[in-house]
């Protein structure tokens, strides 16, 4: 999926670097974060990486960690797409480190989410909006290539940063992915520039509840 190469750091060289203060980012969702995280780490769920990796500095080593090492090798592999070169994983995330002996912090944090800043449609109110809405699939060209919601506009989602400018700004905007995950970080990124929310749709259940309520798909 991704051609960059990834730095993998071991517990205990990225250990050193947590001494020299280098900043560490644990991109596990909020209620996993506030179980246990390595101390002084900052949260940024991966899931809100494309709307939020501006939070992220470029011109400073920064640590990714997860709970085994995959989520946060794909949130350094984005970012290195994206022009961050020094960003580095922890191989085998938190589990790897804890089981080295290193510090964990249990100290308890108040974990809650905001509601969404945009609108959660089911498949029949979506056939509704493709009236008047622009429908975006932020999915990878050969899914949309399988079967999208009539009149979808393809903008894979790690590209949608660089093409806001072919997005309207006056009709509503439908997203589209194959659960509703993707299309979901896509709409909460569309209202952080300025698009107004209460016309960001997205299709929960993405395309797999349109097809699953016998509407029609393109190809």
């Amino acid at each position: 999926m991704y051609e960059t190469q990834v730095k993998d750091l071991s517990p205990e060289e990225a250990k050193k670097l947590h001494d020299q203060g280098v900043p560490f980012v644990d991109v596990r969702e909020v209620e996993e974060y506030a179980q246990a995280r390595i101390p002084g780490a900052s949260l940024l769920p991966l899931s809100e990486l494309v709307a939020r990796h501006g939070e992220i500095p470029k011109d400073t080593p920064v640590v990714l960690y997860c709970r085994t090492g995959n989520r946060s090798w794909q949130a350094a592999a984005w970012l290195a797409g994206q022009g961050y070169s020094n960003v580095l994983n922890l191989e085998g995330g938190l589990v790897r480190w804890y089981r080295a002996g290193l510090p964990v912090d249990t100290t308890p944090v108040e974990a809650g989410y905001a509601a969404t800043p945009f609108k959660e449609v089911g498949p029949h109110e979506a056939a509704e909006l493709l009236k008047e809405a622009f429908v975006v699939d932020v999915r990878e060209a050969w899914e949309y290539g399988g079967g999208h919601v009539p009149g979808a506009v393809n903008i894979p989602l790690s590209t949608l940063p660089q093409r806001l400018s072919e997005l309207p700004q006056d009709r509503p905007i439908l997203l589209v992915c194959n659960s509703g995950n993707r299309s979901g970080v896509a709409a909460d990124f569309l209202v952080q520039q300025g698009f107004p929310g209460e016309r960001i749709y997205n299709l929960e259940g993405g395309t797999y509840a349109w097809m699953g309520a016998g509407l029609p798909v393109e190809r």
